[in-house]
C-alpha cells in the first residue's frame, strides 16, 4: 500500500525550475516527519537520495517502497518543497519530507487459555513479538502456528481467536491470544477397504498414520501418495485411492480414518515407440529405457527412462525439448505400451558463465575449472563435470548452477554459485595405534593461499616410536597452464619393527622432491618427481646386526643416498577426489633410482594401482582397490642395498587385523607385492555436499613375495601365501587432513600372534 502524495503546487512550480536549471535541482535537505518510535537515522539509512543529489522522482518513488519495506509503517508520503538559492552562483534547491504513519508498536503479547502448551513456547514460534511493530497479516499467520502446535500434539479441535487494544497511556500495541484447546485426540483405528492383491495389514504397515499416534493431515496426504507410489511400482498402473475419511466419537476424543483403494489391474510392459526424434537414432534412444518388456510395471523405470531421455538431450544442448508419454493399456491381457512422442526445439547456446558466491577465491581459480565454453552449445555432461572440478578444489563446500535464459530463448546464461569453506587449519590432535604407539600431531595447512588455490602445508608428528615434520607446497597452474608443480621436504625417524622384533632398529629418512605434472586432457595426465633422499639406520639390535653377511635376515648400520626419478601416468573418471561415489582411478607408476641420477642404490620400481566406486542405494559406496608391485636391483647395487625399497605388507595401508611387518611375507620384505581392498561405506555426517565423517566396513586380502617365482594365490597362515582380513572404522574426511580409525582382524594368523589391530592412519586407502 503505497500513497504519494504530491503537492500540485510545487511540481508546476519545480517543473518550471527544472526547465530553466537544465532540468536539474540539487536536494539541499532530506527529514522525516510523523515518526514516533522509530528512529529518524533508521528512515534514512534505508532511502538512496543524499543531500547534494539532484532531484530524480524516480529515486523518490524508490525511497519511499525501501521506508515502506522496513516494515514499520502502514503509510508513506512524500513532500517536495522549492528554497531559493543562497546567492546568484548556486542554484536553488528542494527539501525532501518523506511523512510516515507509523505501525503500532507491541507492548506486550497475552496468551489466555493454554495449559498444554507453555505461553515461552507459543511465544518463541509465532512471529509478532514484544516491542516490535504490529502487523495485523503476521498476527493472523500466529493463529495458524498456534492452532498448527496443538493440531501435532492430537489437539485436532483447538481454535485461537485473537484480539487487540491499544494502551492509552503509551498508544502501544495489546495482542492477546485466547486458546481453546479442546480435547486431545489420537487415532483409535485405521482401515483400509478394497484390497485384495496385498492384505490391509501390509498396506497399513507402509503408512505413518497409525493407532495410537497423532492425527496429520499433511502425514496422511504423505502416506496416500506412498501408497500410490508402491502400487504404481508394483504394475497398478490405475489405482486409485479415495479421499479419506476423517471421523471422531461423540467425546471427540478418538478418530477413526479410512481408506478405500481401487487396485484395479496390474500391468505388464508391452510395446516401447518413439516417435519425433531427428537428433538420435532409436538404437540410442533404446539404451535410455529402463522398462523391461513383459516385466511388471514399475513407475520408477518410468521415471528414470524420461530422466534418461531428457538428459540425452540435454547434453546435446536441447534444452526445450519435451516428451510426450503416451500409454496404451489392453486390460483383457494385462498390456501397457508407451509411446514416447518427442518435440525437439533448437539449440540452446551458452551466453554468458556467471561465477557467484566467492568472497576470497578468485574469479580466475574456479573459472578455469569449467570446461563449458561461452558461445558453445550448453551441454549437461559438461556442466556436471565443471560443477565437480570446481568442488575438487577442495576448498568449497557447495556449487550450485541455474541457467537462465533471457529474451533469447536459444541462449541460456549459466551461473556457478559457489559456497566458501574454510581453507585455512590449525589441527592438534592425538591417537594410538599398535604400530606406532601413542602419537601426537600438530597440523598448519591452508588449501587456497590467497585465493590462488595454492597449497602450503606443515606436519609435526611426535611421540615414544615416531618423530617427523613434513613440509609440502603444490601450485596447480604453475606459469598459468594445466601443470601442477609440488615441492616437498620431510624428515622422518621411527623404530622400525622387524619380524616379531617391535624395536630392532631405528630409521631415519630426510630429503625433499620436485614434481611436475602436465595435465593432457581433463581425466588424463603426467608426472615427473625427481627425488633426493638420505637413509640412515642405527641403534641396530644385535639380534640383527650379528648375524652372518650372508643371512638375509641381517640389518647392517648405515648411511645411504637415493637419487631417483619416478614418472607416472594416471586417468581418473572419479567424481569427487576426496570422497568418491562414482568413477573409476588407475595409474602407473616407474621410480628409477641411481643410474644416471647418481646416488648410492641402483633399483627401478614399478607400481601398478587402480580403484572403482559405485553407490549401491541412498549413499552406501562399494570401493575396490588394487595394486601391483616389483622392485629389482641392477648393478652396482645388490639386494642387501634395496632393504627399504623392498614391500611390506600388513597394516592399516595393506592389509589391516596384521602387524606393518613379519606376519605377511617374508621378514626382510618382498620384491613383489600384490593387495586388493574392499571397504562399503555411508556418511554419518555431511555438510552441504561435503562427508565430514564416515562408516565402514572393509575385507583385505595380499601378499608379498622374496621373487616372482615364488608368487602364489593361496590364502593361508604360511608367510609366502596370502592373507586376508576384515573390520570397520571411522574417517574424518577432510581435503588436507584425512583421518582413519580402524580396526582390522586378521583371518589367517599364525598361532602367538595377535588376532586384530587398531590403527590410526593419516591418509586414504583409496
Amino acid at each position: 500500500m503505497f500513497k504519494y502524495k504530491l503537492i500540485s503546487m510545487i511540481i508546476f512550480s519545480l517543473a518550471g525550475i527544472l526547465c530553466a536549471q537544465d532540468n536539474l535541482s540539487i536536494i539541499r535537505d532530506i527529514r522525516v516527519k510523523g515518526n514516533r518510535f522509530i528512529k529518524e537515522r533508521e528512515v534514512l539509512a534505508a532511502v538512496e537520495s543524499r543531500k547534494g543529489d539532484y532531484y530524480s522522482l524516480k529515486s523518490l518513488q524508490d525511497d519511499i517502497q525501501a521506508i515502506y519495506k522496513l516494515g514499520h509503517f502502514n503509510d508513506v508520503t512524500l513532500d517536495v518543497e522549492e528554497i531559493d538559492g543562497v546567492d546568484d552562483d548556486q542554484k536553488p534547491g528542494i527539501i525532501v519530507t518523506f511523512i510516515v504513519s507509523e505501525k503500532k508498536i507491541i507492548k506486550t503479547i497475552k496468551i489466555i487459555g493454554n495449559k498444554k502448551i507453555s505461553r515461552s513456547k507459543i511465544l518463541s514460534e509465532i512471529g509478532s513479538q514484544k516491542r516490535e511493530s504490529f502487523d495485523e497479516g503476521q498476527m493472523l499467520l500466529d493463529v495458524q502456528t498456534i492452532e498448527s502446535m496443538y493440531r501435532d500434539k492430537g489437539y485436532t479441535s483447538v481454535s485461537v481467536e485473537p484480539y487487540t487494544a491499544v494502551d492509552e497511556k503509551t498508544s502501544k500495541q495489546i495482542i492477546t491470544f485466547y486458546v481453546n484447546e479442546g480435547n486431545r485426540m489420537l487415532i483409535k483405528k485405521v482401515t483400509v477397504q478394497g484390497t485384495s492383491a496385498y492384505s490391509e495389514r501390509r498396506i497399513r504397515r507402509k503408512m505413518k498414520t497409525r493407532r495410537k499416534k497423532v492425527f496429520k493431515e499433511e502425514t496422511l496426504n504423505e502416506d496416500i501418495k506412498k501408497l500410490y507410489d508402491f502400487y504404481r511400482n508394483k504394475g497398478y498402473i490405475n489405482v486409485h485411492i479415495s479421499k479419506p475419511v476423517v471421523e471422531s466419537n461423540e467425546e471427540k476424543t478418538e478418530l477413526f480414518v479410512t481408506l478405500t483403494i481401487d487396485e484395479g489391474r496390474r500391468y505388464r510392459v508391452g510395446e516401447i515407440t518413439f516417435e519425433g526424434n531427428e537428433i538420435f537414432e532409436l538404437d540410442e534412444l533404446r539404451k535410455t529405457v529402463s522398462l523391461k518388456k513383459d516385466k511388471i510395471f514399475k513407475q520408477e523405470k518410468l521415471d528414470e527412462t524420461l530422466q534418461e531421455i531428457q538428459g540425452l538431450y540435454a547434453d546435446k544442448g536441447y534444452l526445450r525439448m519435451r516428451i510426450k508419454t503416451s500409454q496404451i493399456t489392453d486390460e483383457e491381457k494385462g498390456i501397457v505400451d508407451f509411446n514416447f512422442s518427442i518435440i525437439e526445439d533448437g539449440l540452446v547456446y551458452v551466453d554468458r558463465i556467471y561465477v557467484e558466491g566467492n568472497t576470497y577465491t578468485k574469479e580466475h581459480v574456479i573459472r578455469r575449472e569449467i570446461i563449458l565454453k561461452e558461445g558453445e552449445a550448453f551441454s549437461a555432461r559438461k556442466v556436471r563435470r565443471s560443477m565437480e572440478k570446481i568442488m575438487n578444489l577442495g576448498f568449497l563446500d557447495d556449487v550450485q548452477i541455474d541457467i537462465q535464459q533471457p529474451e533469447d530463448m536459444d541462449r541460456a546464461d549459466v551461473v556457478f554459485e559457489v559456497r566458501e569453506g574454510k581453507p585455512g587449519m590449525l589441527t592438534a590432535g592425538a591417537g594410538f595405534s599398535s604400530v606406532d604407539g601413542l602419537l601426537g600431531t600438530l597440523q598448519v595447512s591452508h588449501i587456497n593461499l590467497f585465493g590462488t588455490a595454492r597449497r602450503i602445508n606443515l606436519m609435526w608428528e611426535f611421540g615414544e616410536r615416531r618423530q617427523s615434520y613434513d613440509l609440502s607446497f603444490t601450485e596447480p597452474w604453475f606459469m598459468n597452464r594445466p601443470v601442477s608443480l609440488g615441492l616437498n621436504v620431510f624428515d622422518i625417524t621411527r623404530k622400525r619393527q622387524f619380524a616379531d622384533d617391535f624395536s630392532a632398529y631405528q630409521e631415519r629418512n630426510r630429503g625433499g622432491s620436485v614434481q611436475l605434472g602436465p595435465r593432457l586432457t581433463d581425466r588424463l595426465s603426467l608426472s615427473f618427481a625427481y627425488g633426493f633422499k638420505q637413509i640412515r639406520v642405527f641403534d641396530v639390535d644385535s639380534e640383527w646386526a650379528d648375524r652372518p653377511d650372508n643371512d638375509p635376515l641381517k640389518i647392517t648400520a648405515k648411511t645411504t643416498n637415493s637419487s631417483s626419478l619416478t614418472s607416472s601416468i594416471a586417468y581418473d573418471t572419479r567424481d569427487n577426489i576426496f570422497d568418491p561415489t562414482r568413477g573409476h582411478y588407475g595409474k602407473l607408476s616407474v621410480t628409477v633410482s641411481g643410474g644416471p641420477f647418481g646416488g648410492d642404490v641402483h633399483f627401478y620400481k614399478p607400481i601398478m594401482r587402480g580403484s572403482y566406486h559405485i553407490t549401491t542405494f541412498w549413499k552406501f559406496v562399494l570401493s575396490l582397490s588394487g595394486r601391483v608391485g616389483y622392485v629389482e636391483s641392477f648393478a652396482p647395487s645388490n639386494d642387501e642395498d634395496i632393504f627399504f625399497e623392498k614391500y611390506y605388507v600388513g597394516g592399516g595401508e595393506s592389509i589391516r587385523g596384521y602387524d606393518y611387518r613379519g606376519e605377511i611375507g617374508p621378514p626382510e620384505g618382498g620384491k613383489l607385492m600384490s593387495v586388493f581392498n574392499a571397504e562399503y561405506g555411508f556418511p554419518l555426517v555431511q555438510e552441504y555436499k561435503r562427508t565430514i565423517l564416515q562408516f565402514a566396513i572393509f575385507a583385505d586380502v595380499g601378499g608379498a613375495w622374496r621373487t616372482a617365482d615364488d608368487l602364489t594365490l593361496k590364502i593361508g597362515t604360511p608367510l609366502d601365501y596370502m592373507k586376508s582380513g576384515v573390520g570397520f572404522g571411522i574417517r574424518f574426511k577432510t581435503p588436507v587432513f584425512p583421518i582413519r580409525l580402524d580396526w582390522g582382524y586378521g583371518l589367517n594368523h599364525r598361532p602367538g600372534e595377535d588376532l586384530s589391530q587398531f590403527y590410526f592412519t593419516i591418509g586414504n586407502v583409496f
